[in-house]
């Protein structure tokens, strides 16, 4: 993804249902500033029998707050009972754009 842009971001948790599950994903970079994307609030996600799917879609802003290079992710999640679980750590990387300003089209 890059600075500045509108990406969407895919989410797949294989044989697990986390549709009652609040699930808390979390990016990091390498100075360790994280940002955490909260499910119900951020993102919404669905459990299709197999596997747990959802999407989140970033804003110009956010990304513009990312520093370029590699970010950590990982996911983690708890249920109603109190019974927690999380997600391997995963690499997203983000790339650096020259006009560091959120831009619009005025039609």
């Amino acid at each position: 993804m890059y600075q500045g842009t509108t990406p969407i971001i895919p989410l797949t948790f294989k044989g697990v249902d986390l549709s009652e599950a609040k699930i808390y994903l979390t990016m990091a970079d390498g100075c360790k500033k994280t940002r955490t994307f909260v499910s119900g609030e951020d993102f919404e996600v669905t459990f299709d029998g197999t596997d747990t799917t959802g999407t989140i879609r970033l804003t110009q802003e956010q990304t513009l707050n990312m520093s370029a290079g590699a970010h950590t992710v990982q996911a983690r999640w708890v249920f109603p009972d109190g019974s927690a679980g999380a997600s391997k750590k995963t690499t997203a990387h983000v790339n650096e754009v020259l006009l560091k300003d959120v831009i619009s089209y005025d039609g």
